[in-house]
């Protein structure tokens, strides 16, 4: 009898292992690219430097991103739109009014003028007064056709998220108490009035992350981009290592993590972390901090809404820092069964070797060549020229860089010794 029940137990583990499998594979072809969208904001009582914050990773079947000086609103503005188009995704304008988004299927409405709305809203309101006065201009039958999560900051300090559909609209302000007791309001592709749950596993991950940088005060662009925006998760939203050394299932490469329903996913196309300003502050110095690419494979740039972009980020049909970010993607996702896994140990081999190893140490430099550059411009009228030079001079550094990472990863045997630190 003992026997027969060890049979009985052994038998029901193998039943329930191969229908865990099962499953999982289930899950692994479930999420659409077109699906995601992982957006956040903050006023100043919740950075660490007291500037509002805004914040998007985009994911997109359109892959091919570029940054944008659009010229032609009455407001100009800067924006990462899909090459060849002008819809804007996320962006901010020469007023500091800057706004982002997230696809929200579950509100009424339908989802063709969300980037349009963008475009527009970028070109036209200096602050999130305007905008919502947009929304209340525009909230009748035809007036628009949306279903959107948008968050917007503004020069002043205002900070909200907006859910939008067809004909009407909630506003969750990020200074209110009641609404955002910590200052920050985020979202997936889910709103809170529509009750859905779209892109709930990463929902449950950011908000697990940004309290952690609320709590140690530094919810500031520098967290976001490192640790934010290159995170992986599992189905239960907790946090994958980098290298992940396992099996996610059985069948699949060692080491390799599956994406779908990571904020830093393989259908990530770009990223974008606004700085805003404070009160007393131009708003030229406003700062959109954008990667091109998937996030993993890419390096962070900044830029402001000061004038044409570099040709590295608007580039002609597409951008340069984009494309050699996508051959990048190419061999970390080079799993041929399921593009959704990315291989972890060309990320961090856990030996000291890797593409963050290169990259990391780079954007590190980036972030402390642009702080002490701001702090020089935060003390007089900022000199445009010299900005746009100083951003040229980032990207093309950036450009650089990933180029020979790409060499390095593609021919492992070739090593380069990179420069760590920016200087003009």
């Amino acid at each position: 009898m003992k026997i027969k029940n060890h049979f009985f137990i052994l038998n029901s583990i193998i039943i329930l292992i191969c229908i865990n499998s099962w499953l999982y594979a289930q899950i692994e072809h479930y999420s659409s690219p077109d699906e995601g969208c992982t957006i956040g904001v903050a006023d100043g009582t919740a950075t660490s430097d007291g500037r509002p914050l805004v914040w998007k990773t985009r994911d997109s079947s359109s892959k091919d991103n570029e940054v944008f000086y659009n010229t032609s609103f009455p407001l100009k503005f800067l924006s990462v739109v899909t090459a060849g188009y002008t819809y804007s995704w996320m962006g901010v304008n020469e007023k500091g009014f800057a706004i982002l988004n997230a696809y929200a299927p579950d509100l009424p409405g339908s989802w063709e003028d969300n980037g349009k709305i963008m475009r527009d809203a970028l070109g036209t309101c200096e602050t999130v007064a305007d905008f919502q006065y947009l929304l209340d201009s525009t909230n009748f039958p035809g007036g628009r056709r949306t279903q959107s999560n948008y968050a917007v900051i503004d020069s002043t300090g205002a900070a909200a998220i907006f859910e939008t559909g067809d004909t009407i609209y909630w506003k969750y302000d990020a200074l209110d108490s009641n609404q955002a007791p910590t200052g920050y309001i985020l979202r997936t592709n889910f709103s809170m009035a529509g009750g859905g749950s779209g892109g709930i596993e990463r929902y449950y991950r950011t908000v697990d992350l940004v309290a952690d940088f609320y709590a140690g005060d530094s919810l500031n662009y520098k967290s976001l981009l490192r640790t934010q925006m290159r995170d992986f998760s599992d189905y239960g939203s907790n946090p994958v290592p980098v290298p992940f050394p396992n099996y996610w299932m059985p069948g699949r490469p060692f080491g390799y993590i599956y994406t779908g329903v990571s904020i830093c996913r393989s259908a990530s196309v770009s990223t974008a972390v606004i700085h805003g300003v404070l009160p007393n502050e131009s708003a030229k110095l406003s700062t959109m901090w954008t990667i091109l690419g998937q996030p993993a494979g890419a390096i962070a740039v900044p830029f402001w809404p000061v004038g044409n972009t570099p040709a590295t980020a608007n580039g002609n049909p597409t951008a340069p820092l984009c494309n050699v970010a996508k051959q990048i993607k190419s061999i970390l996702f080079d799993y041929p069964d399921n593009t959704n896994y990315i291989d972890s140990y060309k990320l961090r081999d856990g030996a000291g070797g890797g593409l963050w190893t290169m990259t990391f140490p780079v954007e590190d430099s980036i972030f402390a060549a642009t702080d002490s550059m701001y702090n020089q411009w935060n003390d007089t009228i900022p000199p445009i020229g010299e900005m746009l030079a100083f951003e040229a001079n980032i990207a093309d550094y950036a450009l650089t860089i990933l180029q020979n990472a790409y060499i390095v990863l593609a021919k492992p045997e070739i090593t380069y010794s990179q420069p760590t630190d920016f200087q003009l």
